[in-house]
């Protein structure tokens, strides 16, 4: 009960304080006197309305091509070689089939030489890379492809 006469009590509050303000406000626009006579008339004639440039146009027609801008000017320099990986030596297997019987082999072959390889698959074919320190080795996995009848070739890539 309690909680209802103070809301009631509030909004009767504000209610009045509001009117108070708007009579106010009402009263004061009545006190402002403008008296016409004493605001000289612009004394210009078209001529001088035509010569008198302002400042946007003289900024536009000037060929100062110096900008200044009112902030402060910050330079970094970031040495991103502590966190980028250097490039990698690798070996890439380019063969002439890329089938699924052709890539189960190839697969299966570097797998019984324990060469760590990804396989990538395209629109056109498929790019295998094969991380091996040496050349040799990679050219004994060509050797054995050819058993498969599938004709290989390694090339040296960085990644």
């Amino acid at each position: 009960m309690q909680k209802k006469i103070t809301i009631i009590l509030f909004i009767l509050f504000v209610t009045v304080l509001g009117m108070i303000l708007l009579a106010l406000l009402y009263n004061e626009s009545d006190s402002v006197y403008v008296d016409t006579q004493h605001i000289a008339p612009l004394e210009t004639k078209s001529e001088e309305l035509v010569k008198r440039r302002t400042w946007s146009e003289i900024l536009a027609n000037s060929n100062d091509n110096v900008f200044l801008f009112p902030v402060n000017e910050l330079y970094m320099q970031i040495d991103l070689r502590e966190y980028i990986e250097p490039k990698m030596k690798s070996y890439k297997l380019i063969v002439d089939r890329t089938d699924r019987y052709s890539l189960f082999c190839i697969v299966e072959t570097l797998s019984a030489m324990d060469l760590p390889y990804v396989l990538e698959k395209k629109d056109i074919g498929s790019a295998i890379y094969v991380g091996s320190k040496t050349e040799k080795s990679l050219n004994g996995a060509v050797e054995k492809l050819k058993d498969y009848d599938i004709e290989a070739k390694v090339v040296e890539v960085w990644l």
